[in-house]
């Protein structure tokens, strides 16, 4: 495999911590853990309307969600497979999450995210704030001049930023990027552990990070397991008992002062592919952005948004 460019260890290492960034941030008061679970199964329960121009139109902005009929429940089977949980647990979850009125669970379809929750004042509060994170991320990417040019809308923009269809973007990017993550780790807690670890470890790692042929790697960016659970408010001990499995499999290293992923690590021909993998998920989600009018709306709007390249 071709050794990444500068250019995409640096998309590479803003890709992974808008992640994080978006991912402890959590979503309605929900933990990280829940927050991924309503994610995948809102995405699942809409697919179908993603396809339709029409349909995304008509459900782009906060005050309009795609009501519970439109909706297709997902299958809780497919959730568990989809974030590496085991299906009893996925079913636990969903029942507690039910209880709350976050989720609905269709006897003999699968479960729906409703309405009723995607327009509370939380919820919408959420997306607000990852939006707002959003835009601070584009900054960046501008600032670097990291994009590619990006594609015209197919939208109006008068109406101001469709929040709600940026956020249907900002799910598809957060699942898919999770999905890289899991091939390392192997379930969903493992993953976002070692993406916190990644991060913090990429945030102080010499630039870029060095190969295999250099000398021997010198440990940086360390995290406590206590650092971990608060960075994803997950309990200690559930923190404590992936770390060790991280340990075990070679993923990331013990230092006097935490653990971290050390140069040698991030060298592997895995990391360097998922390095290459967020490279170009931002790409596809700026595109994407701009193809609904997202990014022509915050031009419009000025907030400081500089114009973007024309494709």
């Amino acid at each position: 495999m071709v050794t990444p460019s500068p250019r995409v260890w640096t998309l590479a290492r803003l890709s992974l911590g808008f992640t994080l960034e978006q991912v402890a941030a959590g979503l309605a008061d929900l933990s990280p853990m829940d927050a991924l679970l309503v994610l995948a199964v809102n995405q699942a329960n809409i697919a179908p309307l993603t396809r339709d121009p029409a349909a995304r139109q008509a459900y782009g902005d906060l005050e309009h969600a795609a009501p519970d009929d439109a909706r297709r429940p997902a299958s809780v089977n497919a959730m568990a497979n989809s974030l590496g949980v085991p299906f009893e647990t996925t079913r636990r979850r969903l029942k507690k999450l039910e209880g709350q009125g976050v989720c609905r669970i269709v006897p003999g379809s699968g479960v729906v995210i409703p309405e009723s929750f995607l327009t509370s004042q939380p919820y919408l509060q959420s997306v607000m704030s990852a939006h707002e994170r959003l835009v601070s991320f584009y900054g960046r990417l501008l600032d670097g001049d990291l994009l590619d040019p990006l594609p015209e809308t197919h939208y109006g923009v008068d109406d101001g930023v469709p929040l709600r269809g940026a956020a249907r973007l900002i799910s598809d990017y957060l699942l898919r990027g999770v999905d890289g993550l899991l091939r390392e780790g192997g379930d969903v807690a493992s993953a976002l552990i070692f993406l916190a670890i990644l991060v913090a470890a990429l945030d102080e790692a010499p630039w870029p990070p060095q190969t295999a042929a250099d000398p021997t790697p010198t440990p940086f960016g360390a995290m406590t397991v206590s650092d971990v659970a608060r960075r994803l408010r997950m309990p200690g001990e559930t923190v404590r008992r992936h770390v060790l499995g991280l340990v075990d499999a070679g993923l990331v290293t013990r230092t006097r002062d935490g653990v971290t992923v050390a140069q040698d690590i991030l060298s592997r021909p895995a990391m360097q592919a998922l390095a290459e993998e967020h490279a170009a998920a931002v790409q596809r989600l700026f595109a994407g952005l701009a193809e609904r009018g997202v990014v022509a709306a915050w031009e419009q709007m000025g907030a400081g948004i500089a114009p973007r390249r024309r494709a």
